[in-house]
């Protein structure tokens, strides 16, 4: 459910009168000096649980069922602080102790379990306690409520805690011994020579790249530039279908990562759930369709040399996600396992006789379907990701009759400027979707926002490398 958004609910003072219509609640937890907040997946601002008040519900209610779909806190309300606008902002205590982590992430809140709540990696990224005396307008969801915070949490008890370093116990057996291995992984990499260590640190640093998302744009801008829109919209085709199949594993098994249970172990930021690892999961798919490629274009020797090389690359990113802490090594075997399937699968596509990899990237109806099925499973899903990827495919279906010929091939002239405008219109068209999306504090608004960004930025690959290479067509028929 969307948490309640100071546009929508308008004439934001404070108040003890009720407003004409009341439409959303907010639960204010404290522990000591500080109170129960998340960040949140879309807007990416801490923020109060809170949201809309359902059918049949008191505000009361409303705020105590936000709380734990957002927080998994299950607490009892106990008494109206205010009103703010139209929401009415209430002092909750936790029933039972809130379990919150010795551990610190870059954010410098502790971290409050949550994994196990219902909005965890659709609405909610982590929840923290914090200190709202250390938030800046800048980092709260409602920047006009920064200065109210420490006079709610003055008026609210506090809440127990429970301070814990591991949550073995909601673990199960198998994930307890594996939290056993990569502590002690990580320990043996710390007992080694400081030049050791560091080369070790960048050993993994660099196979993880290929499962980060940087790369695969940098990848897909490369594809366009050397070989064309058609040639990148296969390459989406295979990212996309990746990409949807691992999140949707991902919310349906709702597994949680090592550092969730233990956060000590985490040596990178990663949100959501852990089954599968989506960078291994990509990392399998991308190398072995890449090593494809490569064996139809080399000889014997390096084809195979190249091959051995395959579990070496897929094996060792499996290695940095575990030891970076944010996926268990059974989250890994079943990756490379579920990529090795999708790899056949796509290999399959690309040399299929009827409805080719290459035949189907140029049709609208496609397209259409894709963005179909993509948007009612986003519609179920309520996942942002899933929403971006919905508008994606809406901005190809718009474009791709846009395409030129199969038999056009860029000159070397041509993939330059392919890549430049590629770069400066992919970078121009983000990074005004993230400074207009920034003035708003309205969830909907902000993922409609970001959803135009994906669309026009697609749209603009697509668009921008047809007119370049037509242009070369047109000028290569021009006698000399």
């Amino acid at each position: 459910m969307i948490a309640i958004s100071a546009n929508t609910f308008a004439a934001l003072q404070h108040t003890s009168n009720p407003p004409s219509e009341l439409l959303g609640a907010s639960c204010v937890i404290r522990h000591d000096n500080q109170l129960v907040m998340f960040s949140e997946a879309i807007v990416r601002k801490m923020s109060l649980p809170g949201g809309y008040i359902d059918t049949g519900e008191t505000a009361a209610q409303a705020a105590a069922r936000e709380a734990l779909e957002e927080t998994g806190i299950e607490v009892e309300v106990q008494h109206l602080i205010t009103y703010r606008g139209r929401a009415a902002i209430f002092s909750c205590v936790a029933k039972t102790p809130i379990l919150v982590s010795s551990f610190q992430d870059r954010s410098g809140h502790p971290i409050v379990a949550s994994w196990f709540a219902e909005h965890y990696a659709k609405e909610v990224r982590r929840v923290y306690l914090v200190d709202p005396t250390s938030l800046t307008e800048k980092q709260y969801r409602y920047p006009d409520d920064v200065s109210s915070l420490p006079q709610w949490l003055a008026q609210t008890p506090s809440s127990d805690a429970e301070v814990y370093a591991v949550l073995a116990q909601h673990a199960n057996s198998y994930h307890r011994l594996e939290l056993e291995w990569i502590e002690a992984l990580q320990n043996w990499t710390r007992s080694l020579p400081a030049a050791l260590e560091q080369g070790f640190e960048w050993l993994m640093w660099g196979l993880n790249l290929p499962g980060e998302a940087l790369v695969f744009a940098l990848l897909v801008v490369g594809v366009t530039a050397w070989f064309g829109p058609r040639a990148m919209l296969q390459l989406l085709v295979i990212l996309m279908l990746t990409m949807f199949t691992s999140s949707l594993i991902k919310l349906g098994v709702s597994s949680p990562r090592p550092s969730d249970i233990m956060p000590e172990l985490q040596k990178v930021n990663a949100y959501g759930y852990g089954l599968p690892s989506g960078h291994t999961l990509m990392t399998t798919v991308l190398w072995g369709m890449g090593w494809s490629w490569l064996s139809h274009r080399v000889g014997p020797v390096i084809r195979w040399g190249t091959f051995c090389l395959l579990p070496l690359l897929i094996g060792g990113q499996a290695l940095a996600r575990v030891w970076y802490g944010v996926h268990f090594i059974s989250d890994t075997v079943v990756s490379i396992l579920l990529g090795l399937v999708l790899l056949a699968l796509f290999l399959w596509w690309q040399s299929a006789q009827r409805f080719p990899l290459a035949a189907v990237v140029v049709s609208r109806g496609f397209w259409f379907i894709s963005a179909l099925i993509c948007g009612l499973i986003a519609v179920l899903t309520q996942a942002p990701d899933h929403t971006y990827l919905f508008a994606g495919l809406v901005g190809l279906l718009l474009m791709v009759d846009q395409l030129p010929a199969p038999t056009s091939i860029p000159t070397m002239s041509t993939r330059w400027q392919i890549l430049v405008a590629s770069v400066v219109g992919v970078s121009l068209v983000m990074l005004v979707t993230e400074m207009i999306s920034d003035q708003s504090s309205v969830n909907a608004m902000v993922l409609v926002i970001r959803a135009i960004g994906w669309a026009l930025a697609l749209m603009w690959l697509v668009g921008a490398s047809s007119v370049i290479i037509r242009r070369q067509e047109r000028i290569a028929r021009i006698p000399h």
